[in-house]
């Protein structure tokens, strides 16, 4: 009887002590992280929206790598957020699983949908602090169909996850829901899945998940924990660099403003009327100073000046704009020292369009003011 109880404490005590050997396994500090930096001037975002989905589930809580898996996804989160630039993407953080001290829900969107911010998405990470619970990914890819409603573009969900088959994690349901999620954005959203941990089940799924994105990848948490590492994750998931073009070298020559001559009519290209104003352009002086020269030279001159207008508004209103138009470059050219008796107006409204007025160009070179020498 004693040497049968013997036989049983051996394994006992055995199975005891190699079980304190793994509790008490050290844990291994993460690798110290040096953030690449993308400088905003250089790149475009490859993305208009991006969602993480966080497993916050019990066997996240489980070690890897000398670290709580759960501890290695948080870090993977706030490093990319350290990477990341601010390119007006929208984002959001959606984590399932959870600690009954974190949540009693299956899943929850912490963060966004909202515009990206480094600051915005750290602080909510903050707030998902332990894990527990059950595995409902599909839970998560479900609830993402709500977080993307309104958000139109290219799309990157990263699931961040070990794979593990707590509950339903690894039945079809979760394919089923991500590939209704697919199914909602099209050929616009990718999965990039991100693998915590070396179970073998765990790994097909994450990659079975990705491929019905067909345009993503998956990656090994292992890999994101370098700035190196880290950098090109995010380079090839979420920016395109800028195309610098080389702009041609041409030798400067010098503006010169056209002396009107004596035309049949000067058209005044440069003062062209903003819609609704009366209010000589700048750009137009110049030409105006050199009609008044000319006047100024040729005293037997006078001019009729005719305003026209676009074909927004009544004929009515228009008829007086234009009226108005012409009345301003009278009163310009009075006050260069032209004699008013020497100078009529006339308003055309929209009657005479040089070009059509279904384009805005058309419109804009139809708010013209023409003057015709010897005319009246």
């Amino acid at each position: 009887m004693k040497f049968f109880r013997t036989m049983i404490a051996l394994p006992l005590i055995t199975a005891l002590f190699l079980f304190g050997c793994v509790a008490r396994q050290p844990v291994q500090p993460i690798p110290d992280f040096t953030p690449t930096i993308f400088n905003s001037d250089d790149y475009v975002s490859s993305v208009d929206n991006f969602l993480i989905i966080l497993d916050a589930s019990s066997s996240m809580d489980d070690m890897y790598n000398g670290n709580k898996k759960f501890t290695v996804a948080r870090e993977i989160v706030k490093r990319l957020g350290q990477t990341l630039p601010e390119l007006g993407q929208n984002a959001g953080l959606r984590s399932f699983g959870h600690s009954q001290q974190v949540s009693d829900k299956l899943t929850v969107l912490f963060y966004g949908m909202e515009k990206y911010t480094q600051k915005g998405l750290n602080e909510k990470l903050d707030l998902i602090t332990a894990p527990g619970g059950t595995s409902p990914m599909h839970e998560a890819l479900t609830q993402a169909r709500r977080d993307f409603n309104g958000f139109s573009g290219k799309t990157a969900v990263i699931i961040i996850s070990d794979g593990q088959p707590v509950m339903s994690l690894s039945s079809p349901i979760t394919l089923a829901a991500a590939q209704a999620l697919k199914d909602q954005k099209g050929m616009g959203l990718c999965f990039y899945p991100i693998f915590v941990g070396d179970d073998e089940k765990g790994a097909i799924l994450m990659d079975d998940i990705a491929r019905i994105g067909s345009c993503g990848f998956v990656t090994k948490a292992d890999e994101l924990l370098t700035g190196s590492g880290m950098g090109q994750f995010v380079k090839d998931v979420f920016l395109t660099e800028k195309v610098m073009v080389q702009a041609p070298v041409v030798t400067p020559v010098p503006v010169v403003t056209p002396v009107p001559v004596v035309e049949k009519v000067w058209v005044v290209n440069e003062a062209y009327f903003d819609f609704d104003k009366i209010i000589i352009k700048p750009a137009g002086f110049d030409y105006l100073d050199k009609v008044a020269d000319v006047l100024k030279s040729r005293p037997d001159l006078f001019a009729k000046i005719q305003g026209h207008t676009d074909s927004i508004g009544t004929k009515a209103y228009n008829e007086v704009l234009s009226l108005r138009r012409a009345e301003a470059v009278k009163t310009y050219l009075i006050n260069k020292g032209i004699d008013e008796n020497r100078l009529s107006c006339e308003g055309f409204g929209f009657s005479k369009p040089v070009e059509s007025n279904k384009t805005d160009k058309g419109r804009a070179l139809n708010r013209r003011v023409e003057i015709y020498p010897n005319n009246i």
